[in-house]
This record gives structure tokens, C-alpha cells and sequence, in this order.
């Protein structure tokens, strides 16, 4: 077989390709539904995370760190500021002019109207709690009109007993909150669930059409792709790289509506609580964008370059695998584990490569995010211990903090989960956009096929400069047969595979019926042509399946076709006769018993066309006179080509090529032939003087 070395994957490309995302979406099209379901869910569950830490805030600041300032003023002052209060716990009156100002009302505030207030009078800075003057009990604290305040640092001093009997409200409203809370959580769950699922079936129905597209178009691709891209690489293809996007569609692309929505809500919401500590907790930022630059430099080709040794490592395993009788044979298990353990050395190099980088990444986005709530803890610390926020306030600004970090440090995955389905898909596109070299015209129409045959000046290559065939011109009648001699490297083979349109001709054409083949259905040709090749291929299925191969053929013609190639006998000694299932490629049958099976199926198939290609080559003597009674019937009245070495074989054909360096020398049937005393004839006494000796 000749053909181009295989190609190498590059491990260029974008480390985000929208042409590539669009090309994507349009698999994902088909099931937008579950998509915006799948969003819905993840948008109530982005709403409940938001959410969370306020109710956390309103029950610290409430019910828990329930607080009270003494506030002293003109009468005026506070006359106005009870008048203007619509809480009616946020400010309480001792005397005309001192009141008690609660602390969450007072970081409510808006900054002017409470500098103004201060300025008014004065503000007491240590906070206390509030009980009824007749829980008194002169050790700590002191009384204020019908109120027990009980400073902040001193609450400890206070017995259980009493806070729970007075602060039962308290408690009730906590209960409410963590009521509130649970329910959240529990929708939360649900939506979570209910997002995970969505997603993961919407994503595995697109995966699944965007292997079978590629699995359809990789068949319909020519015999030239397949000896460039090895069996490894295409089934790398088909199943790591198409995980990969899967991967990217799920874990990225659609859960970057929910990290985006808790970016932005969670900004929104620190700016609503406090502005100057929300620029406190964004000062961080710029180191985020200087680490994750640095980070897209260095982790550019890394992925890139996994992913192709990957491939070429499936690759060599495949080949290795496939051909493992030859490596023991020859004794080459040395050898080709020192060029597995080479691949398999550098795609353990990528894959440390990367793992340094990521390595180093994450820690930093860690430790930068640990910094932003370090600054929040300073900062709002102190202006917890100047009364200007609320315990509350500082919870739920850690919090939120922290929520805002979360999907930026979780970016170190992300890239790696884009790198490799950016690599992957680029494959997979790749293949997808390779057009098949052998097409039927778009008016070609489904035809019937008599079976008359002409070569006329065929002249082929399958590399440029490499000249296989020249100006080739033969015919064959319908019914009738050509045999093809020659040595090794003639021709022989490609004039089948060019029959067989796998390629197309450089110049001059073939007729079938007096009809270019590439005016013909593809279809329609390979529908009346019936192939045996020397290596006998067998299918990791039932003897029958492997006979019908997919043609709705009963069990008798099944058998019929057994019987006409003597392959009954052996196929009833196996376990369970024609039902029995083979091992990978027939590994349990004889090479000549492989043949006879595919004997058969061409046989079942009944071509107008039949192709044998040193079909009895792998046959035993006594199997190849078994049978050739069989491919003599099979030949009746069927247009029949055949390639042999063996002439014993080939000497009833109605005409005989003789081919070398892709020319025909002679021509005729075997008498003529042998009364010409020219190639034929040598080759013949050649083989006679063999068989002669034996």
C-alpha cells in the first residue's frame, strides 16, 4: 500500500476560538430547552448563594449582636430623631435629652445625616446590650431609666438563664432566619440537582451527535486520510477528545452564566453594604489579572501538547497491540518498548509541565484571594471597633468576599478544561472539515449494473512522481473474467482500488456500462461488487453476522453460502456453530479458515462484480481444490477479476493480463499466452519447476 507518512498533530492554536464555541453551540442547538432549564436552576441556585450571607448578616445584627449606644443631645435633637425613626427599636428614649441608638441603625445611616447627628451631640462608643431594669444585679453593667445596659465585653458575666428568659424574642427570630435558611438550602439542592442533571443530559445528547456525525463522515473519508492519520489517532478522536468538549460545555461554558452572576451580584451587593470596604476588597484585583496573564502565557501550548502526545502514545499502542504476533516473532519487544517508553516519556514531560504550572498558579490565586479577606478583616475590623459597621455587616462582607473569589480561583481548572477542548475540538473540526476525495455527483442517480468493464489509459499515482499505473487500457465483458499476474509492486492492486473507486484516476477513465464511475452512484457500485482480499478480515461478531454483514439473508442462505466454500464442517465443530462469536479479527481461526468465511460472504452477497485478490493465497492445497469448484460457480455469469501468483489458479480466465511497472505487457488466455513464450510462459515454467522439485 503506498501512501503519505502520517501527519503529526500541531499543538498550535487559540487559547479560545470563538469560530470553534459557535461550531460547538451547534450541536447544543437541538437541545437549547434543557440548556435554559438548565440555567433557570442555576440561576435560582446563583440567587440562594447570594442570599445566604445577608440572612446570616440580619440574624448576627437583629436578633444576635443586638447593640445600643448612648446618644446625649439637645431635647430638639432627639425629639427629631424619634420622630424621623420608622423602627421603633432603633432609637429609645431615657430622658429628653439622651437616648439609646442602636447600632445597626446607626450603620444604616446614611454618612451625612450621621455625621450630622454627631455633631448635634454626643456618642457614646461602647455598645451594650439591652435587659429590664429588674434583672439588675449590681455586679456588672449599670441602669439607664427602665433598662439594665450590659457593655458588649461583659455580656459573659450575665447567667444563661437570663439571656434566654429575656431574649426569648430574640431567639424566636433566629429560629425564623434558620427556618428561612434550611428552606433555602433545601432549593438550592434541589436547583443544583436539577442544573446538574439538565446539563449532563443535554451535554451527553450533543457529545452523542457530535460522535456520530464524526464516526459517519470519518467512513465515508478516502483510503488516502487513513494512511495518513493513524487507527490510535481517530479513536482518540472519537472518545478522549470528544469527552473533552463535553467537558468544556459542562463544567465551562454554561456555568459561566452562574459565575458571572455571582461576581456581578456579589459586587453589587459590597458596594450596597459598603462602599469603601468593597474598594478595600477589590484592591486585590490587579494582582488577579497579573497572575492569570502570566499564567495564560506560560500554560499556552501545555495542553496542546498532552493532548498530541496523547494521540501518538493511543497511536503506537494500537500499532504495537495489532501486530503483536510480528513484535514476538522478531523478537522486537525491546525495541518497541524503548519508542513506547520514549512517547510515553514525553507525554509524562507535558503532563508534569503542566502540572508545574498549575501547580503554581492555584497557590497564588489562593494566597491572593486570602490577601483580598485579610484587607477586609483590617480594614472592616476597624470599623467595627469605631462603631461605623455592624458584627453583622463584617460576617457578610467575608463572606461575600469570599463568594466573589471562588469562581476567579477556580479558573486554574477552567483553563485546563478550555486548553484541552480547544486542542480537542480543533482535531475534531479538523476532521470533520477534511471533504472525502471520492463523492457521487449530486444527479447521480441509482442505476442497475450489467457488469462490462473498461479501462481506458488509466494512468494513477498515489503520491505525485511516484507513477503506479500508465496508461492502462483493458475491457471485460459481462460474465466474463480477467485474471491479473505480475510481480510484487505492478499495479495489480490499484487497478482494484481504483474499480473499487477507494481513489479516483489521475488520468483517462474507467467505464462501467459504458458510464464514467465518477457519474456513479457510490453506492450503487459498491452495491454489486463482492471483494476477497488475501488479508482475510473477520469481525468481533457471530460467524452468520460476519457472513451477512448486514444483509437480511435467512439462515439458509447463510448456510447455502457455507456449504458452496466447505466451510460448514469447520464452523459446526465450534461451540456454538454459525451463532458462535468471534475473538477480535478472528484470532481464533486459521488463516484459511478466515478466507473460507470470507469466501462465503462474497458468496451470500451475490455481486455482478467479483474481485479476488490472492484470495487463495492463505488456502492450503487440498482446501484451494475443495473450493475451486465454488469460485467457479461463483464466477458464472459474473464479471470476475482476478489477482494471483499461484497460475494454477487463473488458468481457466477468459483473458490474462501480465503486468509490470504499472504497464500491461501481454495479454490473452493462458494457451495463447504459453504459445507466446514471452513473461507468462517463463513465469509458468517457473512455478512448474517449483512444484516439479516439491
Amino acid at each position: 500500500m503506498h501512501g503519505s507518512p502520517f501527519v503529526e498533530d500541531s499543538a498550535g492554536g487559540k487559547l479560545y476560538d470563538r469560530k470553534l464555541v459557535r461550531r460547538l453551540l451547534h450541536y447544543v442547538r437541538p437541545h437549547r430547552k434543557l440548556i435554559f432549564l438548565a440555567m433557570f436552576f442555576m440561576i435560582v441556585t446563583a440567587c440562594v448563594e447570594l442570599i445566604i450571607p445577608y440572612i446570616t448578616k440580619q440574624a448576627i445584627d437583629k436578633y444576635l449582636a443586638k447593640l445600643y449606644q448612648v446618644y446625649t443631645a439637645p431635647s430638639e435633637v432627639c425629639e427629631d430623631l424619634l420622630e424621623s425613626s420608622s423602627d421603633s427599636t432603633g432609637f429609645i428614649a431615657i430622658s429628653p435629652d439622651t437616648l439609646l441608638v442602636r447600632k445597626a441603625t446607626l450603620d444604616g445611616m446614611d454618612p451625612a445625616e450621621r455625621t450630622l447627628m454627631e455633631q448635634q451631640g454626643t456618642l457614646d462608643r461602647e455598645t451594650s446590650y439591652l435587659f429590664p431594669e429588674d434583672r439588675y444585679n449590681d455586679e456588672v453593667g449599670s441602669v439607664m431609666g427602665k433598662y439594665w445596659l450590659v457593655p458588649e465585653t461583659e455580656l459573659s458575666s450575665v447567667p444563661p438563664s437570663v439571656i434566654l428568659d429575656v431574649r426569648g424574642g430574640d431567639i424566636a427570630g433566629v429560629s425564623r432566619l434558620a427556618l428561612l435558611l434550611g428552606a433555602l438550602i433545601l432549593v438550592s439542592l434541589a436547583a443544583g440537582y436539577g442544573h446538574v442533571m439538565t446539563l449532563v443530559i443535554a451535554g451527553q445528547r450533543s457529545m452523542y451527535d457530535v460522535r456520530t456525525e464524526l464516526f459517519r463522515h470519518i467512513q465515508k473519508l478516502s483510503l488516502n486520510f487513513y494512511s495518513k492519520n493513524p487507527i490510535g489517532r481517530l479513536v482518540t478522536r472519537v472518545t478522549n477528545d470528544i469527552e473533552a468538549l463535553n467537558e468544556m460545555f459542562t463544567a465551562v461554558l454554561v456555568n459561566l452564566v452562574k459565575d458571572v452572576i455571582l461576581i456581578a451580584g456579589t459586587a453589587v451587593i459590597l458596594f450596597l453594604l459598603n462602599w469603601r470596604l468593597a474598594f478595600v476588597s477589590l484592591a486585590v484585583a490587579p494582582v488577579f489579572i497579573i497572575v492569570t496573564v502570566i499564567f495564560r502565557v506560560k500554560a499556552r501550548g501545555a495542553y496542546r501538547s498532552v493532548r498530541k502526545y496523547l494521540a501518538k502514545l493511543n497511536s503506537s499502542l494500537a500499532e504495537d497491540l495489532g501486530g503483536i504476533k510480528i513484535v514476538q516473532i522478531f523478537r522486537q519487544e525491546k525495541r518497541r518498548r524503548q519508542e513506547y517508553s520514549e512517547t510515553n516519556s514525553n507525554y509524562f514531560k507535558a503532563n508534569m509541565k503542566q502540572l508545574v504550572i498549575f501547580g503554581v498558579f492555584r497557590p497564588l490565586i489562593e494566597i491572593t484571594a486570602s490577601a483580598g479577606v485579610a484587607l477586609v478583616l483590617i480594614y472592616g475590623g476597624g470599623s467595627v471597633l469605631k462603631g461605623a459597621l455592624t458584627i453583622g455587616a463584617l460576617v457578610a462582607f467575608i463572606s461575600y468576599v469570599r463568594q466573589m473569589f471562588q469562581p476567579l480561583a477556580d479558573i486554574s481548572q477552567k483553563y485546563n478544561i478550555m486548553q484541552s477542548a480547544m486542542a480537542a475540538g480543533e482535531r475534531i473540526f479538523g476532521i470533520l472539515d477534511t471533504n472525502p476525495e471520492i463523492t457521487s455527483k449530486a444527479s447521480s442517480e441509482h442505476t442497475s449494473i450489467m457488469g462490462r468493464i473498461d479501462f481506458d489509459d488509466v494512468s494513477f499515482s498515489y503520491e505525485k512522481g511516484k507513477i503506479i499505473l500508465r496508461k492502462v487500457s483493458f475491457d471485460v465483458e459481462p460474465g466474463r473474467s480477467v485474471a491479473l499476474v505480475g510481480p510484487t509492486g505492478a499495479g495489480k492492486t490499484s487497478i482494484i482500488s481504483l474499480l473499487c473507486r477507494f481513489y479516483d484516476v489521475d488520468s483517462g477513465r474507467i467505464m462501467l456500462d459504458g458510464k464514467d464511475l465518477r457519474d456513479l452512484p457510490v453506492r450503487t457500485l459498491r452495491d454489486n461488487i463482492s471483494i476477497v482480499l488475501q488479508d482475510a478480515f473477520i469481525f468481533s461478531r457471530s460467524i452468520a453476522d460476519n457472513i451477512r454483514l448486514g444483509m437480511d439473508l435467512s439462515d439458509e442462505e447463510v448456510r447455502k453460502a457455507a456449504d458452496m466454500v466447505q466451510a460448514t464442517p469447520f464452523i459446526e465443530k465450534l461451540p456454538d456453530g454459525f451463532d458462535t462469536v468471534m475473538a477480535e479479527r478472528g484470532t481464533t481461526l486459521s488463516t484459511g479458515q478466515k478466507q473460507l468465511i470470507c469466501f462465503a460472504r462474497a458468496l451470500a452477497h451475490d455481486p455482478r462484480i467479483l474481485i479476488l485478490d490472492e484470495a487463495t493465497s492463505n488456502v492450503d492445497p487440498a482446501t484451494e481444490q475443495l473450493i475451486q469448484n465454488a469460485i467457479e460457480i461463483l464466477m458464472n455469469n459474473r464479471t470476475s477479476i482476478v489477482v494471483a501468483h499461484r497460475l494454477s489458479t487463473i488458468q481457466k480466465a477468459d483473458q490474462i493480463l501480465v503486468i509490470d511497472d504499472g504497464r500491461i505487457l501481454e495479454r490473452g488466455n493462458h494457451q495463447e499466452l504459453l504459445a507466446r513464450r514471452g513473461i507468462y510462459y517463463n513465469l509458468y515454467l517457473l512455478q512448474y519447476d517449483g512444484n516439479s522439485a516439491v
